[in-house]
């Protein structure tokens, strides 16, 4: 089997996406009702808001942190992330997803690569989603209970 790059990177195998973080490879995802949610039918909530029963389901899905080596022919960028999030430092995106990986599942090492409801994969053939144009701030409260449409950050 390849081996990835050596340092902190993203990169691609097989039509997917990795990240190699602190000396080992994990399979990236994307979380998939983003692209639902676009239209503005509803907002997506950070992981710290989501009911009690499943924050550890969402939890195990950590936003990628910003690197600097990734492949050519897809528009790597950043978000930043809320300072009273769970993850609160600028989440690597790519054509617009943001992008995660999960601690306990390795890529790389021939392990089941789909991931049930809500995440998939992330491969080089997503499609662009327009980012997010507006700058994370505190919860505003209101009648929607949140921040409003556009959320300030996508994804969980």
């Amino acid at each position: 089997m390849t081996e990835g790059p050596q340092k902190d990177s993203i990169y691609e195998k097989n039509g997917q996406l990795y990240t190699r973080r602190q000396g080992k490879d994990y399979l990236l995802f994307i979380y998939t009702p983003l692209q639902q949610a676009m239209d503005g039918s509803y907002p997506v909530a950070l992981g710290a808001e989501w009911s009690v029963y499943n924050r550890a389901f969402v939890k195990q899905y950590v936003p990628m942190p910003v690197v600097t080596a990734f492949p050519t022919g897809m528009d790597f960028s950043s978000q930043t992330r809320p300072a009273g999030d769970w993850y609160p430092y600028p989440q690597q995106t790519v054509n617009g997803w943001p992008l995660y990986y999960v601690v306990d599942l390795p890529g790389g090492q021939g392990v089941k690569t789909d991931q049930p409801a809500l995440f998939e994969p992330a491969t080089t053939s997503l499609p662009r989603i327009k980012p997010n144009p507006h700058p994370p701030t505190a919860t505003a409260g209101g009648d929607d209970g949140g921040e409003g449409w556009p959320p300030s950050v996508w994804g969980p």
